[in-house]
């Protein structure tokens, strides 16, 4: 019974973990898999984000609880535990799953690692540099920030590309020989997120 009882409060933590982080994970698994239009799916999950990591600390204290709190008497614990228990009920692999926990949590600080940044460009700067403002809805995290300078960055005649998810926007500076503001917005769209020129629909 309290083994049955920690492995739920277990799994429930984990699935906790992973939800609150799913919106930054995704966009990840989709350059894997090739599914970039799905991460739409997953944007309303950023509001539930603090209510996710609240319930999975709790349902992780919980299965650490239930793992650690000593038995009533000695006839609870020999008829709960085994003396060399299975690695699902043991410590280790509670660590284990509070740990990977913990790195799902925290995903969104170290997403932007994931992706290869734009070289810097040894552009000349020429009359034909120009900024434009993009327009970007769906991003959550800084990996989302990385996800989109990556895509944009490729594009050859970008010299610069600076985004903010909580500004919702990128702001690409460009050879206007060389790439169009149209092209721009097609490379971020490449990303999953809808994108179009400021004050443009």
């Amino acid at each position: 019974m309290k083994s049955s009882v920690q492995t739920k409060f277990m799994g429930g933590g984990l699935l906790a973990a992973v939800l609150a982080s799913v919106c930054c994970i995704a966009p990840l698994l989709a350059i894997v898999g090739g599914a970039a239009g799905a991460l739409s799916a997953f944007d309303w999950l950023e509001p539930l984000r603090p209510y996710l990591i609240g319930l999975t600390v709790i349902l992780l204290s919980a299965a650490w609880y239930q793992r650690l709190k000593p038995a009533k008497t000695a006839a609870d614990c020999a008829c709960e535990d085994d003396d060399k228990p299975s690695l699902v009920k043991s410590n280790k692999f509670l660590l284990m799953v509070s740990v990977m926990a913990l790195l799902f949590l925290s995903f969104p600080y170290y997403a932007d690692a994931f992706y290869k940044q734009p070289a810097k460009s040894s552009m000349v700067q020429t009359g034909f540099q120009q900024t434009v403002q993009l327009e970007v809805k769906g991003m959550t995290c800084s990996g989302c920030e990385a996800h989109v300078n990556q895509e944009v960055g490729k594009l050859p005649g970008v010299s610069g590309v600076n985004t903010s998810y909580k500004a919702g926007s990128a702001t690409v500076t460009y050879d206007s020989t060389k790439v169009k503001p149209q092209q721009l917005v097609e490379a971020a769209r490449k990303t999953g997120y809808k994108v179009s020129v400021k004050g443009k629909e």
